[in-house]
């Protein structure tokens, strides 16, 4: 009796199952997905730069007056260059003993002390002869040289319309070409890349210049910044009607 009982539940249960609606599947609107590009170009409009100052003396203290010295030259040249609050700034300040190796063999040769500056030059028509003036100074090094604008978000954000333009732009032409007609949008996804250049030299973002020679033959020192460029690509999908 009990195994006639089991029976007729599974019985029932099937037959529970067997009147549950079968699931809807949504279909999948008709869609045309297009992608766009948009750049904008501009002339930078600052410069940013480190100033190294690095000696290495039989004693730390001498080392770290040394560097002191120099470090206070750069920052008054700097400062008459970038007079803004936040423009020149001390980044980084470290002092270490220096070895080199004589015969394979380890052997100290004093006390390494090195600050840097960075530099933000907002007139870029005075970044050659104050980088002249740092010349005069006994530094050691010109790195990380780079340049950007000061409305880099705006435009960026220009590049990113203009990519949206042109993907609705593809699109329509996609439509035409297949005689339909393009409807809401359902999807929009962009991306945007960090202004770069395509200057050699010098020029290029993040240049450093090692100061093993300043001898430059009188011939001035000239630095020319080429276009920055603000690239997008937008993906764009949209309903079919």
């Amino acid at each position: 009796m009990l195994r006639f009982a089991t029976t007729a539940l599974v019985i029932s249960l099937l037959g529970l199952g067997a009147c549950q609606p079968a699931p809807t599947t949504t279909a999948v609107p008709r869609q045309v997905r297009s992608v766009g590009y948009g750049h904008v170009t501009v002339y930078p409009n600052y410069a940013e730069l480190t100033v190294d100052a690095a000696f290495t003396r039989p004693r730390l203290k001498d080392a770290v007056a040394e560097v002191q010295r120099v470090v206070d030259q750069v920052l008054a040249v700097s400062k008459r260059y970038a007079p803004g609050r936040d423009d020149v700034r001390v980044s980084s300040t470290s002092s270490n003993k220096e070895f080199t190796y004589v015969k394979n063999k380890e052997v100290f040769v004093g006390f390494n002390s090195t600050q840097s500056v960075t530099v933000r030059i907002n007139d870029l028509r005075q970044l050659s002869p104050y980088l002249e003036e740092l010349l005069a100074t006994p530094i050691s090094r010109i790195k990380d040289l780079s340049y950007g604008h000061s409305q880099a978000d705006s435009l960026r954000r220009e590049a990113d319309v203009l990519a949206l333009a042109d993907a609705v732009k593809t699109a329509d032409k996609l439509c035409a070409a297949l005689h339909v007609k393009r409807g809401a949008v359902l999807e929009v996804n962009d991306s945007s890349s960090p202004e770069s250049s395509n200057t050699n030299g010098w020029g290029r973002p993040a240049a450093n210049i090692e100061l093993y020679s300043k001898s430059f033959g009188g011939q001035g020192f000239k630095m020319s910044p080429e276009l920055l460029r603000f690239d997008s690509q937008c993906s764009l999908s949209s309903a079919l009607e």
